[in-house]
């Protein structure tokens, strides 16, 4: 079993109110906020306090927690059968939102992206370079970019990516970006690595480190076997060993943080792709890391995923949402489900040619997200250690209306 990320009592600072927002979103993403469903969610919580999950409690009264916490606690509690919301609740709505989609082609997408930024910290008068990502334009086809208009001043810069404001912080609190998407999804994956191949051979890039641990795994799981048996082993081992959730940032070392997720038995997304990219590194197989947003209309939350490149079909594309959809690997026939293949998203990096790079104001290492439905599409809030918002995401997804919702994934493979 995980022994999973330090959980104490300084990351315990966010209100009950809005835990159980992020447990709706988690489990009831398709129904409309009730009474009923809120219960059901403050009952959830309640268990998992009864089954020792960390609670903070004011003076006043109020309930802290960390959401971080909160979510290991539920998947590790549902994977141990201590706790049926995981598979009743969180496994099927992740299930239901991956056929939300159309089918392929999935036609013309229409997202609006806002990003909120909290300048509660910067001095007046500094100059800020703001950014929020968009779609990469070489992997969607006929891009259409509308930036929405603000009021406070600043010059918008639209570029391959990524959208920037510059603007001299003055006294107001919040500055804004923000814009109306329009394309559609591209099936195939650009093919860069004839070009390049050592780029997506690198021993050290972000979360991807080859140490002397992850090349010893690489070679002890891959042994002689084949590039395309080697992937298969590497993403069994994944789905096998750790448990899917989300971690703390500062509690990983910089230089072995996938020795750290070895110690510790847990990784979110991000770390579980790189994983499997320095495992396919170590081997001789370029890899690389794509993030984005997912398109579900109930449920555009941000996510990374890895690419593999396969000599006979070019990219292909592994996500370790495959994790949640099996019951942590569990039911075979949702396993495999994004192996080799994803739905259509919102690429916005491909890493590491094509980055964001910073958003602009400064992000201490004890940052938490939390992920709330709001407006017909969903809140994505990166908040610090003290539970204030750093910045903000609003995002709705329109899909084609007349498109028909059956078998939602298709090959981005050539």
């Amino acid at each position: 079993m995980p022994t999973g990320p330090q959980f104490e009592d300084r990351y315990r600072t966010i209100d009950e109110d809005r835990i159980l927002e992020a447990i709706m979103l988690l489990g009831w993403a398709f129904s409309e906020p009730s009474d009923t469903i809120r219960l059901a969610a403050r009952q959830a919580l309640d268990r998992w306090i009864q089954q020792g999950l960390g609670v903070r409690i004011t003076r006043g009264g109020q309930r802290l927690f960390d959401p971080v916490e909160v979510v290991f606690h539920l998947k590790n509690a549902g994977r141990l059968g201590h706790d049926d919301f995981w598979s009743r609740h969180y496994v099927t709505t992740s299930r239901r939102l991956v056929q939300e989609l159309p089918t392929h082609p999935p036609g013309r997408i229409t997202v609006s992206m806002n990003r909120r930024f909290s300048l509660r910290a910067v001095t007046p008068g500094r100059t800020l370079r703001l950014r929020m990502p968009l779609p990469l334009a070489e992997r969607c086809h006929d891009l259409d970019i509308q930036p929405f208009t603000t009021h406070d001043g600043g010059t918008c810069i639209v570029t391959d990516g990524r959208m920037e404001r510059h603007i001299r912080a003055g006294d107001t609190d919040h500055a804004w970006l923000g814009a109306r998407i329009s394309f559609v999804p591209a099936e195939a994956a650009s093919d860069d690595s004839v070009t390049d191949p050592a780029l997506y051979l690198k021993s050290g890039e972000g979360l991807i480190r080859i140490t002397d641990r992850i090349s010893s795994l690489s070679r002890r799981l891959a042994g002689n076997q084949s590039p395309r048996l080697a992937v298969l082993t590497f993403w069994n081992f994944i789905l096998d060993t750790f448990l899917s959730g989300p971690v703390h940032y500062d509690q990983i070392p910089a230089d072995t943080p996938l020795d750290w997720v070895l110690d510790n038995g847990c990784c979110d997304c991000h770390l579980a792709s790189s994983f499997l990219v320095a495992l396919c590194r170590a081997r001789g197989i370029p890899a690389r890391l794509v993030s984005g947003n997912f398109l579900y209309p109930h449920s555009p939350t941000m996510h990374y995923w890895a690419e593999v490149r396969m000599d006979d079909s070019g990219w292909r594309p592994f996500d370790f949402m495959s994790w949640d959809l099996s019951c942590g690997g569990q039911e075979i026939d949702w396993r495999q489900y994004f192996f080799g293949r994803v739905d259509a998203r919102v690429i916005s990096q491909c890493l590491p040619r094509s980055c964001t790079g910073p958003v602009g104001i400064s992000i201490p290492p004890d940052w938490r997200v939390i992920q709330t439905a709001e407006e017909g599409g969903v809140k994505i809030d990166l908040v610090a250690g003290d539970g204030c918002s750093l910045h903000t995401d609003h995002i709705t997804v329109e899909t084609t209306e007349n498109a028909k919702k059956e078998t939602p994934v298709y090959s981005m493979a050539k």
